[in-house]
């Protein structure tokens, strides 16, 4: 499935975000994942449960349904099934087939997220996930905030296709926070691994773009580095590090360190979760800066660029017929790596295993 290869969609033993752990609640929600509607609520000890969205019955979404407990109860005939997806209940009679039940689905809460996985639950090995004390999610040095959420109408490659690419800052973003000297024109530095891709971007003299002037109190030059990790196939981290610029080395300081935060999961065919935070790890104690980003026009702005252009390009990879021909150029290096780690897992999957 374009932008991978013919009968490429994603890998499905692996975890994925779902949601913010604030909006599953009593309440159940439903959000498809990978292609398939899941129903999403919280038991009464608030731990959080999965289970397949669709009744058996006859197919009515268990998003609009309602909760008996730690149970949920369809909203069409009142087919009641448990948080491990048994079926405890058919009003009209006492026989319960054993094909009656949802399927459950593992799930991990950490920092601010619920991850989810998506394929054989035998292999749901939390310590799969990205360690957040490592990548600084739970680092007490930082002080991270989340909550911002898009349903993307576009496929989930292009978002991966975007996060990886910091050449397109000074076009697609020229009228938010891409037209101050904060863009990134250049070929990164790139490492990658069997589930990961690390970018780098470097700015080593530009004129302090005015929103960091302000976060930071400082005018004048100053060095700045972006470093990216892509973990395969959700998350990606951007340490945004800004150095003023003395009268010789030792007169550079490290002005502070912002954690750009955004996960990505395929929602249908065609659509995507987009979830995105921010950190810092300094002015601690003061509100977050994810706070600020989040009533930051300017921030809102360049976010909805980024999902416009996804848009964009998925409604003309369908009027094409499903695929494009592209022209790859030398910045398209950290995407296309990225496209092939994501094709690496999914064929790995369609491996036979060894007895």
């Amino acid at each position: 499935m374009h932008p991978l290869k013919e009968g490429c969609y994603a890998p499905r033993n692996q975890w994925y975000v779902a949601a913010w752990s604030s909006e599953i609640t009593r309440k159940p929600m439903e959000r498809w994942i990978l292609n398939e509607p899941l129903v999403f609520y919280r038991t009464e000890r608030g731990e959080a449960v999965a289970l397949a969205g669709r009744c058996p019955h006859r197919g009515f979404p268990l998003g609009e349904s309602s909760l008996v407990g730690d149970d949920i109860e369809c909203g069409y005939h009142g087919l009641t099934f448990r948080a491990d997806g048994s079926c405890s209940r058919i009003p009209t009679q006492e026989a319960i087939p054993a094909s009656c039940r949802l399927r459950s689905y593992p799930v991990f809460e950490d920092w601010m997220w619920v991850w989810v996985w998506a394929g054989d639950p035998g292999l749901a090995d939390p310590s799969l996930i990205p360690n957040h004390r490592e990548i600084s999610l739970t680092d007490p040095a930082y002080q991270n905030a989340g909550g911002n959420y898009w349903h993307v109408p576009g496929r989930y490659m292009l978002m991966h296709d975007n996060l990886l690419d910091g050449n397109h800052v000074p076009f697609l973003h020229r009228h938010s926070f891409g037209g101050d000297d904060g863009g990134a024109i250049q070929i990164p530095k790139i490492q990658s691994g069997p589930d990961w891709v690390e970018c780098e971007f470097n700015q080593p003299d530009i004129q302090c773009p005015p929103f960091l002037s302000q976060l930071f109190g400082y005018e004048g030059r100053v060095r700045r580095t972006y470093r990216s990790r892509f973990y395969a196939p959700s998350l990606h981290i951007f340490y945004d590090q800004t150095w003023s610029i003395g009268t010789d080395s030792a007169g550079s300081k490290l002005l502070g360190t912002i954690l750009h935060i955004h996960a990505v999961t395929p929602a249908t065919l065609h659509s995507t979760h987009y979830f995105q935070g921010e950190g810092q790890n300094f002015s601690l104690g003061e509100p977050s800066l994810s706070e600020a980003f989040r009533s930051s026009d300017m921030v809102k702005r360049a976010l909805e660029e980024d999902v416009t252009a996804a848009r964009l390009i998925e409604e003309m990879i369908q009027r094409s017929g499903g695929t494009l021909s592209e022209i790859l150029v030398r910045a398209d290096s950290a995407a296309v790596k990225g496209r092939r780690v994501i094709e690496s897992l999914i064929e790995k999957e369609r491996q036979p295993v060894a007895v």
